[in-house]
């Protein structure tokens, strides 16, 4: 697979069935391309190895890590996806070859609330978070998602999967009945999660 940065991405199929006929999207990272944006077909001829270079579609040209999904049209189709960073790069011959992409991250970020100090902490616990991603927690007041809340602190995924962390309420939201809480990566292309509690002491989880 070689990237040229918010232009043009070129990919080598494996084991692709014959003759048929591909459709290929590009969407956010954690998409898995699904519903996406499409950028082109690939007909597969005698099937196996090809190779195929799209377009990267203008909303995703400035995302730092972008989907691609190669699917067909049946009920039942065939498809294959990944991902890529949306940085230049070249697998020509000669010189140190540029690292392939890691494994496809196929889950949707999730967390429960899992207790709550009123007007003092929430501690949440993560399902399905993306390995080797930084999250910036907010808070605001309910039915924002969290959205242009205020910051609360920053989660590192590390491995990814479940991870529990604790939270302070911030002082111009306590006293509120119900707060959204919210945890979300800078790129321009985010992943994200967020939930809301009821600002009342308990333990849940």
């Amino acid at each position: 697979m070689s990237v040229e940065a918010g232009k043009t991405v070129t990919i080598q199929t494996g084991n692709f069935p014959a003759n048929q006929v591909f459709t290929v999207t590009m969407g956010p990272m954690g998409t898995q391309g699904v519903n996406g944006i499409v950028v082109g077909t690939l007909n597969s001829g005698a099937g196996g190895a090809l190779k195929a270079t799209f377009n990267i579609p203008a909303q995703l040209a400035s995302a730092y890590q972008i989907a691609i999904r190669a699917q067909t049209a049946h009920a039942a189709p065939y498809y294959a996806y990944n991902w890529f960073y949306n940085n230049t790069t070249s697998t020509g011959t000669g010189g140190q070859p540029q690292p392939t992409p890691g494994p496809v991250y196929a889950g949707t970020p999730t967390f429960t609330v899992c207790g709550v100090v009123q007007n003092t902490s929430v501690t949440i616990r993560t399902k399905d978070f993306p390995p080797n991603q930084t999250f910036q927690i907010t808070m605001g007041p309910f039915g924002t998602q969290g959205i242009g809340g205020y910051q609360v602190g920053t989660l590192n995924s590390g491995a990814g999967g479940q991870l529990t962390a604790t939270y302070p309420i911030p002082a111009q939201l306590a006293g509120l009945g119900r707060i959204a809480i919210r945890a979300q990566t800078p790129q321009a292309s985010p992943f994200f999660a967020y939930n809301w509690f009821y600002n009342n002491t308990a333990t849940v989880c």
